[in-house]
This record gives C-alpha cells, structure tokens and sequence, in this order.
C-alpha cells in the first residue's frame, strides 16, 4: 500500500508527463506554418505546472531552495551609494 505522500509523488510525475506529451502533440500539429509553435510558449504553463505539484500538492513542505530554519538571504542588495562628504 502506497503512503499519500509516495500517490502524490506518482500524480506528479504523471501529471508532467502528461504535460510534456501534450506539449510535444501541440508543436507538431500546430496548423500555422508560417508562426512555428514553440518552447517557449509553455513558460508560463510550466509554472503554473511546478506550483501545483510543489507546494499546492505538498501543502506545509517549504518550496526548494528555500534554506532550512528560515535562514535566507536578504531580497535586495543594498547598492545605494555613499552621501557626499
């Protein structure tokens, strides 16, 4: 017997597997010659697509790339110069 965890990882993976194969039929059957169909349309599917496999699949789990224990670095780097003297 799976555990929830183990039938997540297995939705997910389907799920971009899917994805990729439904990607793949839509390049190639694209009707419009002359405007090829490519990647780099699917950017912002793929995103949505890493959201609803990572955190909205695993709710609680912290994203990848996020430092245990909260220790992360600032946002912005203080790059505003020195007031004239």
């Amino acid at each position: 017997m799976d555990t929830i965890e183990q039938q997540r990882e297995d939705y997910a993976k389907q799920l971009r597997a899917r994805f990729e194969e439904y990607k793949r039929w839509a390049i190639q059957h694209w009707p419009v010659a002359e405007q090829p169909l490519e990647d780099s349309a699917f950017i912002a599917a793929e995103r949505e697509l890493e959201l609803l496999t990572g955190t909205m699949l695993h709710p609680g789990r912290k994203p990848d790339g996020i430092p245990a224990g909260g220790a992360q670095q600032a946002q912005f780097e203080d790059v505003t110069p020195a007031p004239w003297p």
